[in-house]
């Protein structure tokens, strides 16, 4: 354990960090790895198998991003797997949805151009793959470090941000070389060889806090009676559904931008790049800065970054800055997210919460998704959804604000769940 801080100086700030992490390292690098190679990367490598599969069964980009339907379903489960994580414990859950989500992409690999098979592979990807995303990895973290838990949970992201970065072009090659079938099997092996043997190592084993022992998880009605609950859950809605709406169908709304189809993959890659700044910059600061107005600085610079992308005749530089601003946004979402249920609700029923804000999160993506390949085949242009993209970080940014003050910590209570 870390030893009593007296205030949040940068020493004794940093010394906390090294304290939590020399003792909890596995946990924090297993979590990292697994965020980065599961299914919560998809969202940032989605767009880059629309032209392919176009290409290959003559589908429209609108039935391809009928696929976000399947957020439906995931939105109704999340709830149900974050209250069991609660219930069981991490590994079980963890460990059985990692080999789900690769039977998912061989699933998509396997696939002969039917729209329902593929419909169904979607389906099947989105509900195996909600155990192996912050449902399961960032309550690992929230759990094992306390004084310092913001820049674990920026570390921890940066492992996606990072995979953010490299896969999507990494990814656009093998796909031009061999094929999209290849591309879903580097998916799948990713977590097969890497993701799964770290959780199965570390996760419930060595050191007690990675066991994350299960507790008794409270009603759902009297988590949803709390107000703050319901506000989290729109905040991270509202932020988190326009990216994945945006990244579902990135590469080809740059290229419809002007950015040719090679440089336009990058700049899906440069997505994971910003991505990774943003979390570290927020991590830091929640820990010492009110989280809420963190959140709402940042959700605000993608909101201008969509505007910024929407302006005609811009070209490379304007997607650039643009795209730069929205990855920042993205960056700052999810750890901050986690770090402001952990602080705000503590961790007896985190998960049930984070499978709350889920659960909106997942609505949202559905509507959202669908419509953008939708508005793109009627109207020709994105226009419509940037600026629709941009109102909901506006909307998601005064419900971050509607959180009020952190609530008193019980130090006591801090030290009986990371134990």
């Amino acid at each position: 354990m870390a030893p009593p801080l007296s205030d949040n100086s940068p020493p004794s700030y940093w010394q906390a960090a090294r304290t939590e992490w020399r003792g909890h390292w596995q946990v924090g690098l297993t979590a990292m790895i697994g965020t980065a190679l599961s299914f919560s990367v998809w969202s940032s490598v989605a767009s880059i198998f629309v032209q392919p599969l176009q290409d290959a069964f003559g589908w429209t980009r609108g039935q391809i991003a009928l696929t976000q339907n399947a957020s439906f379903a995931g939105a109704l489960a999340a709830p149900m797997v974050g209250r069991l994580i609660d219930r069981v414990g991490v590994r079980i859950v963890l460990l059985g949805a990692l080999v789900l989500t690769v039977l998912a992409y061989g699933a998509l690999a396997a696939m002969n151009g039917a729209l329902p098979v593929f419909y169904a592979a979607y389906l099947f990807l989105t509900l195996a793959g909600l155990g192996t995303t912050g449902l399961s990895y960032t309550r690992i973290v929230s759990a094992a470090f306390v004084r310092t838990r913001g820049l674990a949970l920026a570390v921890t992201r940066s492992g996606l941000a990072i995979a953010g970065a490299v896969l999507p072009s990494a990814l656009f090659m093998l796909i031009t070389h061999h094929g999209w079938r290849a591309g879903y099997l580097l998916l799948a092996g990713l977590i097969l060889f890497v993701s799964l043997p770290l959780a199965w190592v570390f996760i419930g084993r060595g050191p007690a806090i990675a066991r994350v022992q299960p507790r008794a998880a409270m009603r759902l009605r009297d988590v949803l009676a709390d107000r703050k609950v319901l506000i989290i859950c729109l905040a991270s809605g509202l932020n988190y559904a326009p990216v994945v709406a945006l990244l579902s169908q990135l590469q080809p709304l740059l290229v419809s931008k002007g950015v040719p189809p090679g440089n336009s993959a990058a700049l899906v890659g440069l997505v994971g790049l910003a991505a990774l700044g943003g979390t570290f910059i927020t991590g830091a600061l929640v820990d010492r800065i009110w989280a809420p107005g963190v959140a709402c600085l940042f959700t605000l610079l993608a909101a201008l970054g969509c505007l910024l992308l929407g302006l005609p005749g811009g070209g490379m530089p304007a997607a650039m800055a643009a795209i730069v601003l929205i990855g920042i946004g993205q960056g700052a979402e999810i750890d901050v997210v986690a770090f402001i249920i952990a602080r705000w609700f503590g961790m007896e029923r985190y998960s049930t919460i984070y499978g709350l804000s889920v659960f909106a999160i997942a609505m949202l993506v559905a509507l959202g998704g669908s419509l953008v390949g939708i508005i793109y085949d009627r109207t020709g242009s994105y226009n419509a959804v940037l600026i629709g993209a941009a109102v909901c970080f506006g909307l998601s940014a005064l419900a971050y604000l509607a959180m009020g003050k952190a609530p008193i910590l019980d130090p006591a209570f801090d030290k009986k769940h990371s134990t």
